[in-house]
């Protein structure tokens, strides 16, 4: 089955000088930016997101050579390994060739954090699909986020808790612009329905002491077991890649293995966690639930998406997250942006994006975004680690249904 594809045309000029105003190049290329992980412990993301905007790219220039029209569409890629200061640099390196419009990336809310203000500064425009902290929720500015924000993700978390049976929780998270923020919100939802969060502890990014940290926890897990019980205590652990050290660190420790843990989106279908000989037991024996915006259900993938899904395996060998999707999306909107306001114009093509939004519905997701310039709302899918083929492999387990509140099991 091909992908559809609607008609519409980005023009912008890439030049080898510097800070020149964006307009038709003369061989009527068109390139957009992205400012990606490619080759970092966090890659499999950014590869599976490269891929998407290529095909989309792909089917942009397939259509336009159909109809006869000199344009060709291409993308210029930065590789980041999630660093901010890196992510600056490649954001103004991007600016500086003349390209005002960035697709996708960062890969993390730290990243997006620390190109927002040149981004609004210097009037590019960014639509992302990897960022979700709530405190880059922000009205008017040149950034839109075409997934939720963690409010969504962390009401989601304390639904599941709640249908687990879960009062007492202790959390592990990271100290960034995204692990603070989705810990907060955490803590505050399940404060508010009555559990109780612990202490915990929290990190740095370079953080590799993960044994020590895990010592930390365990006398907190012990006596929440006694107060409590095993059944009605958990972990909430709020990393990146920092996941597989926390899990092979806590396997050895006799209690951690008693209660049930949870993660986030960014833990989501990690191969690092389930073929590591650790991790991946131990994953499956706690039943770690981490749960991510979802397209469709637990069950039930859209036809669509399930297709640019299986090109993006070809590619990759990666499943794509419904963030990885999302970038094929991205690179549409900005198409139907053009087509209205007829010129490369980052602020006429800022003031257009939310009316299309309003009725875009490609992967059968609605991309309706709200005041802040993010997705409204979308359901959240929980993943775990469960045996398969003599060892282990991801597989999702339930719905979260943002629209009524509640869980459903697969």
């Amino acid at each position: 089955m091909k992908l559809r594809i609607f008609p519409f045309v980005i023009l912008l000029l890439m030049t080898a000088s510097c800070k020149k105003e964006a307009s038709e190049s003369p061989d009527n290329t068109v390139t957009l930016g992205a400012i990606l992980d490619l080759s970092g412990d966090y890659s499999e993301e950014g590869l599976a997101g490269r891929a998407a905007i290529g095909l989309a790219i792909d089917d942009l220039n397939r259509r336009y050579e159909s109809i006869g029209s000199p344009v060709h569409f291409a993308c210029n890629y930065v590789d980041t390994h999630l660093d901010t200061v890196l992510t600056l640099a490649a954001a103004r390196e991007m600016y500086d060739q003349g390209i005002r419009l960035l697709v996708a990336g960062p890969n993390n809310s730290a990243g997006l954090q620390a190109v927002n203000s040149f981004i609004n500064e210097h009037r590019m425009l960014a639509l992302t699909c990897f960022s979700s902290a709530s405190s880059l929720a922000i009205p008017n500015d040149y950034i839109f986020r075409l997934i939720t924000d963690d409010n969504v993700q962390g009401q989601a978390l304390v639904r599941m808790m709640q249908y687990d049976s879960i009062q007492t929780l202790v959390p592990i998270w990271r100290e960034d612009t995204y692990g603070t923020g989705l810990y907060e919100t955490v803590k505050q939802k399940l404060t508010d329905m009555g559990g109780t969060v612990l202490q915990g502890v929290s990190y740095l990014p370079e953080a590799t002491n993960y044994q020590e940290m895990i010592q930390q926890i365990g006398p907190q897990v012990t006596n929440a077991i006694a107060t409590y019980g095993a059944s009605h205590v958990a972990v909430i652990l709020i990393s990146y890649q920092e996941a597989l050290g926390f899990m092979q660190a806590a396997a050895e420790v006799n209690d951690l293995t008693k209660i049930r843990w949870y993660g986030c989106d960014a833990n989501v279908q990690k191969v690092t966690i389930s073929s590591d000989p650790v991790a991946g037991p131990f994953a499956n024996h706690v039943r770690f639930l981490a749960p991510i915006m979802g397209i469709g259900t637990a069950g039930n993938l859209p036809a669509t998406a399930q297709e640019l899904d299986n090109q993006i395996f070809a590619l990759t060998e990666f499943h794509a997250t419904a963030y990885s999707l999302t970038a094929y999306d991205a690179v549409k909107i900005y198409g139907l942006a053009y087509d209205m306001v007829q010129a490369y114009d980052a602020t006429k093509i800022k003031t257009v994006i939310p009316s299309i939004c309003d009725s875009y519905n490609y992967l059968g997701i609605s991309r309706k975004l709200n005041e802040a310039g993010d997705l409204v709302t979308a359901n959240y899918i929980f993943w775990t680690v469960v045996p398969a083929d003599g060892g282990y492999a991801w597989d999702s387990y339930a719905t979260y249904v943002a629209d009524g509140d509640y869980i459903v099991l697969r």
